[in-house]
């Protein structure tokens, strides 16, 4: 009994220590990472939301005895999201990428399809081999531009149309911003770091101004823009069309059709009053 207790307490004592050496070596190859790491510039990668977007390694082909662990996080890598050992993929550690996480069994680059916003963040290449090898990347993913509004404001307008105001509005996003042109040249700018709010630019024109004008929404990766072209305008024939714009003009014309319209109703009665008379 004695012995047999002895083999038992030397392979449970064996065990413990296997256990940990393994959990040495991952703490202090944790610290070699970091070391490693620590001095390395993000090489930063911006793509737009939907598409597809590679992060492409040193090297052109990678040892079968190499291991290649890419890790993740918003603000620094801290998730193991892939791994290639001994040419064995393995890219189901969370669920947030799904199946969107491919890698080439060459050289160990990590491709990921369906871009979202969550993707953004800092992505480390880890080649561990004889040396080990560190490679960060900044990727930034953007939402595609909405194409922006762009209207005269009818109440913001003289009577005879001298001048009047155009309005440039769109849904804000990530480093989102909004311009208003003439021809080429910039006029206005804006932008605003809140994406759940939206941008707004006004100009006043006056008769003199005429001329094409654009809003354009961009970030870095997408652009979209609105034309609005000074002809389309009562700036075109203020004389003409000012009438349209006077709200005492109006008043008038809608009160001489009324009276024209009373003036008849009272004709009308009066002769069918005089045919009944007559017949009586």
């Amino acid at each position: 009994m004695t012995l047999l207790a002895f083999i038992s307490f030397h392979n449970t004592q064996t065990l413990a220590m296997e256990a940990y050496r393994k959990h040495l070596v991952v703490c202090v190859t944790a610290v070699l990472l970091c070391c490693v790491s620590s001095g390395e510039e993000r090489e930063m990668v911006q793509a737009k939301e939907g598409q597809r977007v590679t992060l492409n390694t040193r090297e052109d082909g990678c040892d079968s005895k190499v291991e290649v662990v890419w890790i993740f996080g918003p603000e620094k890598p801290v998730s193991r999201v892939a791994r290639m050992r001994n040419r064995v993929l393995t890219t189901n550690y969370t669920k947030s990428f799904g199946n969107r996480l491919k890698l080439d069994p060459q050289s160990g680059s990590l491709s990921i399809t369906e871009l979202r916003s969550s993707d953004s963040g800092v992505y480390m290449c880890q080649s561990i081999g004889v040396n080990i090898l560190s490679q960060q990347f900044n990727l930034i993913v953007y939402a595609s531009v909405c194409t922006p509004s762009i209207r005269t404001n009818m109440t913001a307008m003289n009577s005879h149309c001298s001048w009047l105001t155009v309005e440039c509005s769109v849904k804000s996003s990530r480093e989102l911003r909004l311009s208003m042109f003439r021809g080429r040249d910039k006029l206005k700018e804006t932008s605003r770091p809140d994406p759940s709010s939206t941008l707004h630019l006004s100009l006043l024109i006056s008769k003199g101004d005429e001329g094409e004008y654009s809003c354009v929404a961009e970030n870095p990766v997408d652009q979209k823009s609105s034309r609005l072209h000074t002809a389309d305008t009562c700036l075109n024939n203020g004389e003409t069309l000012s009438w349209c714009n006077s709200g005492v003009t109006v008043r008038l014309v809608f009160s001489a059709v009324l009276g024209l319209a009373l003036m008849v109703l009272v004709v009308d009665h009066v002769r069918f009053r005089r045919q009944t008379q007559q017949r009586c």
